[in-house]
């Protein structure tokens, strides 16, 4: 046994978190077995010559910008003014990347099951309004994160109508279809899914190479991959990440797939002086994030018209007696 002690640092910015939160400590993991593995074989080399089409990349952005309150009667209801913005980048072989589709929306969720809208601020400042029947105080944020994802998903299925085989940053929870030529891209890590003699094996995977097919769900399968060369300092599973594919084509479509994006998702792969959570975070995510934060507007300016809003709905207090 090597006693022998390593010590690593984890390669995303610490504001960000670890990509890495798997408990050696938790519960008994699923223990999912490779679906390829005849001969006991873990790691598969990507296809040479990647995907031939246009690639679409899809991912959200949210942002929580005032908690609101509304008393009725001797209760209190919880809301949140936010926005949330999806969009694409659209990459072709000889051609410039491109946004694509690029949308934000901004609303005001109440829980409760209450309902109030707020008037429209000069500079363009509107909100839709929405209500959930949760109580709780975290239900109106999380509300919001849930229709950034349904958003999500809505235009990775638009997108592989067109023709695009889109990849989506997140898992394949919010695509309605498992028809589509669509990959769900996971950064983190929250739960060890394969015996821990393989578990322990993921970190030798080289650049472009990937584990065998296993079944997550009954509809999607699943592999880790390797994005990027693992730096002399970084932990272990640095630039590891797990790809979801739909199982409905079969599995030998599916290990075509998992092997055309280990071969074209390392071109893409984040750049630590630009990324603060590369190189997991791919390039045209990056990008795609930070233009849809600029759609967003400034977060100062949007919570002054979130109160300004809310002023305009104060009731006038009533004179009080000489």
């Amino acid at each position: 046994m090597d006693d022998e002690r390593h010590v690593f640092v984890e390669g995303w910015e610490a504001t960000y978190g670890s990509p890495y939160l798997i408990d050696p400590d938790e519960e008994e993991g699923p223990d999912l077995e490779p679906l390829e593995d005849g001969d006991g074989e873990l790691a598969f080399h990507g296809g040479a010559g990647g995907f031939d089409g246009p690639v679409a990349f899809v991912d959200g952005v949210r942002r929580g910008e005032a908690h609101l309150y509304m008393t009725f009667g001797s209760d209190m209801a919880r809301g949140v003014a936010g926005a949330h913005g999806c969009g694409s980048v659209v990459t072709a072989p000889g051609e410039r990347p491109a946004f694509h589709d690029c949308n934000a929306s901004r609303m005001v969720i109440w829980g409760s099951g209450q309902y109030a809208e707020l008037p429209a601020q000069p500079g363009g400042w509107r909100w839709s309004a929405h209500s959930i029947s949760s109580p709780d105080p975290n239900a109106p944020l999380a509300e919001l994160q849930q229709r950034m994802r349904s958003a999500e998903g809505a235009l990775a299925e638009d997108l592989c109508a067109e023709g695009h085989l889109t990849v989506v940053d997140g898992p394949l929870n919010y695509v309605r279809s498992r028809d589509l030529p669509v990959i769900g891209y996971v950064k983190t890590h929250y739960r060890r899914l394969l015996p821990p003699e393989l578990h322990a094996r993921v970190p030798g995977l080289q650049s472009g190479q990937r584990t065998s097919l296993f079944s997550k769900r009954p509809d999607i399968y699943s592999c880790y991959l390797r994005i990027a060369p693992r730096a002399r300092s970084a932990g272990p599973w640095s630039g590891v990440v797990r790809i979801e594919i739909p199982a409905s084509a079969g599995l030998a479509a599916a290990v075509d797939r998992a092997d055309r994006a280990a071969a074209t998702l390392p071109r893409f792969a984040g750049v630590a002086h630009v990324d603060p959570r590369a190189p997991q975070n791919l390039q045209p995510i990056s990008a795609l994030e930070a233009h849809l934060r600029r759609q967003l507007g400034d977060g100062a300016l949007a919570s002054r018209a979130v109160n300004d809003a809310v002023v305009q709905l104060a009731p006038v207090p009533s004179p009080s007696p000489r």
